[in-house]
Parts: C-alpha cells; structure tokens; sequence
C-alpha cells in the first residue's frame, strides 16, 4: 500500500471547507499556540492536518476530551492576546451562556474579533466562538464549530463542539472537575488584572497628554511675553529642538514659514541696491 501524501487540492475560502473531512495526512504549519506544540524544541513549525490545518497534537488532545482554561499553557506572545479576548466574554457560571461583549460587525450583526494569523486564515476577523475554540480545546485551525445552546453569541466552550474532530464531550464530568474549576477561577481573576492593568495605562497616558498639553501652553505664554529675556526663550527654542517638538520638526512641511524672505534692516525700503536716494542708477 503506497504512502499516505498531503493533498495538494486547494480551493476555496479555507472557512468554506470547515465541513470537510479531516485528512489523515499531516504537513508541516505554522506554530501551535500552545507551548511544547512544536516540531522540535526551537522549531517555528508544527504538524498540521493539510485539510483544516489543525494541530496534530491538538486534534488529539481534543478527541480525548480535554478542555483547559489555562492561559500559561499558550506561547507568551499569545497570553496577553488571549486575556484581551476573555476581557471582552462575560465570564460565568459553566452551565450558563458566555456572552460576547465586543465588537459586532454592523453590516452583519455578527460578533467578530481581530487576530491575524497568516497560516491559517487570510482573514483578520474571527467568530468569537472559533476564538474560544483555539483557546480552549486547541489549536484546531479553521474546523467547524457548533453550539449545544444555539447562541451564536455565546463563547462558553462548554457550549462548543469541534466538528470533524470527533470531540468526545461528557459535561458532567466538565461541570464536576475540580481542575477545570481552579482554571476558570484562575482565569477570571487574571482578566480582572489584565483588565486594571489596561485602565492604569490608559490613565497614564491621558495624565501624560495633559502634562504635556500644559507645558507647552506655558512655554507659548512664555514666548509671546514681552518681559520674557532672550535667555529663557533661547533655552526654550534649543529644548523644543532637542525634544522633536520645534515646528520646524512637528510641521517641516507648512509652506508658510517660508513664503515671508528675510529683511535687510540695513537697507533703506524706498531703494534697491543699485538706486540711489533719487531712485537714479549708482554709477561704480
């Protein structure tokens, strides 16, 4: 019997073949979002089904049964990613819906959250519920996902199921496991930091602005201060330009700093230099 081949057809939005079987072949992809996921220890690969482009490794696990809620099992260039979407998922019981509290696209009145992953979709924008399905059972590429509770804004994975993968899904052991529930108590106190985390630096950021606002309002007042010496406003022009902030740096494109040429005090205005005060030619 020949040797199994990745298959080679394409075709078609990689979303649009979600309902197709999974291949038995495995080629290899772009890295796992979970840590060890790799080909080899320092690898920037992973073996991925050819037809959804599922981690092996994942696919597996998730035919086990296994569901984690762990945000340190991700690669750390995901964490932070991973928070920033369970900020926007209202968190509750196991049994309830988690519903999705960001973004909805007008035009379809669909929930969608931004992640560019290049090895797997060509679009930015996700369902939230596939989202949930790559934090939670795995990295499962763009395979089908369904909901036992028929809210497609709910991202509860407990109300996922992968399709094509065949999942083994038993919610009594889910909603009893001890395990699962530290992770989900983990979870929403680490969205909780996440999320002051977020508010202490959009608050330092708008002190920074309004400082900055307020130094430059003095320096304006300073400059057009007719008691102001030469000193201070020379000192004043010489930190602007160190800073960046001179406008000759900030604007060195407005055309009318230089539509004005510079005057001649030495010269006398009703004469050129080749004119006398007659206004008849000088003779040399």
């Amino acid at each position: 019997m020949a040797e199994a081949k990745p298959s080679k057809k394409r075709g078609g939005h990689t979303y649009g073949r979600r309902n197709s079987q999974m291949s038995n072949t495995a080629e290899e992809g772009e890295l796992c979002l979970f840590v060890g996921h790799g080909i080899g220890r320092f690898s920037e690969k992973s073996m991925r089904y050819d037809s959804h482009q599922a981690c092996t490794r994942c696919v597996a696990s998730a035919r086990e049964g296994r569901l984690s809620f762990d945000v340190n099992r991700l690669l750390k260039k995901w964490r932070k990613k991973a928070l920033e979407f369970w900020s926007n998922v209202e968190i509750g019981a196991p049994d309830e819906c988690w519903n999705w509290n960001g973004k909805i696209n007008p035009r379809t009145d669909q929930p969608q959250f931004p992640w560019r992953r290049a090895g797997i979709a060509s679009s930015t924008q996700h369902h939230p519920q596939r989202v949930a399905m790559w934090l939670t059972w795995g990295d499962l590429g763009f395979s089908g996902v369904k909901t036992t509770c028929g809210n497609r804004y709910c991202c509860n994975p407990f109300h996922l199921i992968p399709q094509k993968i065949g999942v083994f899904v038993d919610h009594d052991s889910y909603h009893d496991s001890f395990e699962l529930a530290c992770e989900l108590h983990t979870l929403k106190q680490q969205v909780i930091d996440y999320q002051m985390d977020i508010a202490i630096e959009k608050a330092e950021e708008g002190k920074r602005i309004a400082d900055a606002e307020a130094r430059s309002e003095a320096r304006h007042r300073m400059m057009f201060d007719v008691d102001t010496d030469y000193h201070a406003r020379f000192e004043a022009v010489l930190t602007d330009m160190i800073d960046g902030r001179h406008i000759t740096q900030t604007e060195p494109d407005d055309s009318a700093m230089y539509t004005q040429s510079p005057i001649d005090n030495d010269q006398d205005e009703d004469c050129d230099d080749d004119t006398d005060l007659d206004g008849k030619p000088t003779d040399f």
